[in-house]
């Protein structure tokens, strides 16, 4: 249950306890007045059963309501990530590698992202800067110089930059690049596909906007995962908006 491989708490439920209170997707949602926040209706009575024991009749009809909110959601919602692709491919077409350094002083400081709920660290500042350019030097704690500005950071720089107790590096950033109509390659890094410093001519415009768009349509195949149970978040909730 702990592996994250298939299956949580809410599917064991489902099996072996009760399917409990089924999301009423029929019915518009309706305003809760005193926290002026959006509810969603349900059907009044509960699910009792669970799947081990198998449902009655007009549990089993009760139930359906899920299965057919996954379904319209699938096909609904892949014409609109379908869009959302094409509308930040129209945006970001014209973004092309045009030259090598455009001298930008501008830096990006990069650090640990941290979920502050349980404290863990979701993408480490090693994994952010591996494949940039240094915009300032790195000091150790003695004053060593431990990485140039300018200077291209491999996976083995970036691990002994984070063993040295560097907590935040500026790196450059496409945010600031002076290239104009484009950018250049010194801001943008390395090409994750090959592992080599970009090319000039590269559309890394188009593959920005293909690498959001592409899980916003793997997400909504995964609308079906509760099953349509009451209370529990679905994937789309944010983003059929």
């Amino acid at each position: 249950m702990e592996s994250g491989a298939r299956g949580n708490i809410a599917n064991f439920v489902q099996l072996a306890g009760m399917r409990g209170l089924m999301a009423n997707n029929s019915k518009t949602f309706k305003a809760d007045a005193e926290n002026d926040v959006l509810v969603k209706s349900t059907i009044e009575v509960p699910v009792k059963s669970s799947f081990l024991e198998g449902l009655t009749g007009f549990e089993f009809f009760s139930s359906t309501h899920g299965a057919r909110k996954g379904l319209t959601d699938t096909a609904l919602n892949t014409a609109k990530s379908g869009y959302l692709t094409r509308r930040l491919v129209d945006v970001a077409q014209n973004i092309v590698v045009k030259e090598e350094d455009c001298f930008s002083d501008f830096g990006f400081s990069a650090k640990n992202i941290i979920d502050t709920k349980t404290n863990t660290i979701i993408v480490s500042m090693e994994e952010r800067i591996t494949g940039r350019f240094i915009n300032k030097t790195v000091f150790d704690k003695n004053g060593e110089i431990l990485a140039q500005s300018g200077e291209l950071v491999t996976a083995k720089l970036a691990a002994k930059i984070a063993n040295a107790g560097i907590d935040v590096v500026e790196i450059r950033s496409i945010l600031g690049c002076h290239t104009r109509h484009g950018v250049c390659k010194k801001c943008y890094g390395v090409d994750l596909a090959t592992n080599r410093i970009v090319n000039i001519g590269e559309a890394v415009g188009i593959i920005a906007a293909q690498s959001i768009g592409e899980p916003g349509t793997q997400l909504t195949m995964r609308t079906f995962h509760t099953g349509g149970v009451a209370g529990v978040e679905d994937i789309t909730g944010g983003f059929t908006r």
